[in-house]
């Protein structure tokens, strides 16, 4: 295994998935020697949080482990097969998504579990999740308002609190299962900032006035799941004072049962951003592990697209 040097939270987490599954530990190696300091620092950060989150879920990190393998093998290597033989996702609506996916509790719970080990294991995951730390948020000014659409795990809110200079945290969420295990997470990690945590559909969301502005929203792994991700952008954008950030993270070629929007890569994903009246000001495309950019976007393989756009004015 690589050596991750003081980081004993990234180690417990590599070496126990080394160890439930021999044959993944290349894997593993290849995308933690891919990753500068900063990176790991991040990862280590981010692994210290799942191993407190670990003993709350039933069956512990064993079954976190067990999750993410059945994350590799069952959900995402089929999509992958389609993938290769149609040149497109499986789905393209969001109805036969939410059908398959969403309204199927114990599938949503493996595969949710799965993807909170991906966010340390998987190198194109790990470098946007740094990307959010350490380039978004310092960007943010002191006292900014952030907020966050479709929280997730919420991991990205933790370390938003976590940055001490943000007078304001929110997210939103069309689930109220969602907002619950959001706000349960943040509990258990110990998080005394306030967090707005609120049940919003993006495109019923109201005009806002002026003094209920952001700084800076972020939209992490939430476009691939819709079916007009510029209308989300757009209106996404009205809660931005003017010059405010938005982050866009988004996955190109990356199949799974509720991508429904197939990004082609970095470009595509500027190009909806602007297509929405942003302007970007920064853009970065973190390959999947043990992969090149070139060889990444020459086959067609999983490519994480940082985009960090700015309201105009």
């Amino acid at each position: 295994m690589t050596d991750t040097g003081s980081r004993i939270a990234l180690r417990t987490i590599a070496d126990t998935v080394a160890a439930a599954w021999p044959e993944h530990g290349g894997f593993i190696a290849k995308s933690l020697a891919g990753r500068s300091d900063a990176v790991l620092d991040v990862s280590e950060r981010l692994s210290d949080a799942i191993l407190k989150l670990a003993p709350d879920i039933e069956g512990g990190l064993p079954a976190l482990v067990a999750d993410y393998r059945f994350l590799c093998e069952e959900i995402v290597l089929p999509e992958e097969i389609h993938f290769r033989r149609h040149d497109s996702y499986r789905l393209s609506r969001f109805e036969d998504a939410n059908r398959e996916c969403y309204a199927n509790a114990p599938f949503m719970n493996r595969y949710m579990n799965g993807l909170l080990l991906s966010d340390v294991l998987w190198s194109n995951h790990a470098h946007a999740f740094a990307y959010f730390v350490d380039t978004y948020l310092p960007r943010l000014p002191a006292g900014g308002r952030h907020l966050e659409i479709g929280p997730g795990h919420g991991l990205l809110l933790y370390f938003a609190a976590a940055s001490g200079h943000l007078s304001r945290i929110a997210a939103w969420d069309v689930s109220p299962t969602s907002i619950a295990k959001t706000r349960h997470a943040l509990d258990l990690l110990g998080v005394t900032a306030p967090v707005d945590l609120t049940l919003q559909d993006l495109f019923a969301a109201p005009a806002p006035g002026e003094d209920a502005l952001f700084d800076g929203i972020v939209m992490s792994e939430i476009l691939e799941h819709l079916e007009q991700p510029v209308a989300a952008l757009q209106s996404a954008a009205r809660w931005l004072v003017p010059g405010g950030l938005l982050w866009i993270n988004v996955p190109a070629n990356s199949p799974a049962p509720d991508h429904i929007f197939l990004f082609e890569g970095l470009d595509h994903a500027q190009a909806i951003a602007r297509e929405a009246g942003l302007e970007v000001i920064d853009a970065v495309a973190f390959p999947m592990s043990g992969t090149t950019l070139a060889r990444a976007e020459k086959h067609k393989l999983s490519i994480s697209c940082s985009v960090l756009a700015r309201r105009p004015g």
